[in-house]
């Protein structure tokens, strides 16, 4: 499986959340984590990349400090009256930036099937957008069942490209892509299926954002859209691949004048697994 370089790309990563919303999956998550509980969450992002979920969190729940298992003590702590908050996050660059981020919360170097935390530690955890890096699922969604508390859950958004119903510019210029995503992304339904094997008790998924947009080619270029950094579609493509894109859509501009438009409209889906 192709692999993205998020070393090289952590300064340019953010570009996504000035372009994009994510009103959907902000919404998701806040909803996972919080709503309708009385009780409050010890949670952790499972590819935390450089905070922005942590952050967003971090700002709602205004979580108290805890114990950092790097310094011997595997155990993650919260008071009875306020959350914790944990990321991990393998690339160093993506997780210094995520600690300016997110001052408050733990943050933790560490491949996201091997979490560094004691047995039933958390009781919410997610991964926004980073499932399909993830070198073993499986075993990713077994460690997270060992991590989680009873009433816990585990929460993944992100593509699925097997629907066929997406439109995106990335996949039209780039065309490699596609079927790239189609090896790096599972169907919804074969993660549920994924989750009951790690030994979760009930799956559900939906849809939970539509990310859509109309944007003048030469604004992409300028803006630096058509960049390793915008997405890891272009991260994880070789430099004759991504050159050859680019020259692809420089030509398709010309012939319409300068005036071609890029389309995005995608749709981005939740799958959560529980436990009792």
């Amino acid at each position: 499986m192709r692999a993205a370089n998020y070393e090289a790309i952590a300064d340019g990563y953010d570009r996504r959340y000035a372009l994009h919303e994510y009103a959907g999956v902000r919404d998701a998550l806040v909803n996972f984590v919080a709503g309708g509980s009385s009780s409050v969450p010890a949670v952790v992002e499972v590819g935390c990349g450089t905070g922005h979920w942590v952050s967003l969190l971090e700002a709602r729940l205004k979580p108290s400090p805890i114990e950092d298992p790097r310094a011997g003590n595997r155990s993650v702590k919260t008071s009875a009256e306020r959350p914790a908050i944990a990321g991990v996050e393998p690339s160093a660059a993506m997780i210094a930036r995520a600690q300016a981020a997110a001052p408050r919360a733990l943050l933790v170097r560490a491949a996201a099937e091997r979490l560094p935390f004691a047995d039933a530690a958390f009781d919410r955890i997610y991964c926004i957008n980073a499932l399909h890096h993830f070198a073993d699922r499986e075993q990713f969604f077994a460690d997270a069942r060992r991590v989680l508390r009873p009433g816990g859950g585990v929460l993944t958004i992100g593509k699925d490209p097997h629907t066929e119903r997406d439109s995106w510019w990335v996949y039209d210029y780039f065309p490699e892509t596609l079927e790239i995503d189609r090896e790096r992304f599972a169907r919804v339904r074969t993660l549920r299926g994924e989750l009951a094997h790690a030994g979760f008790d009930w799956a559900e998924s939906s849809e939970c954002d539509r990310i859509e947009a109309m944007t003048p080619a030469r604004d992409a270029l300028d803006a630096g859209l058509v960049h390793r950094a915008y997405t890891s579609q272009l991260a994880v493509l070789s430099d004759e691949e991504l050159h050859a894109g680019i020259a692809r859509l420089r030509a398709a501009d010309a012939a319409a004048g300068g005036e071609l438009q890029l389309v995005t409209d995608f749709y981005l889906f939740a799958t959560i697994g529980w436990i009792k």
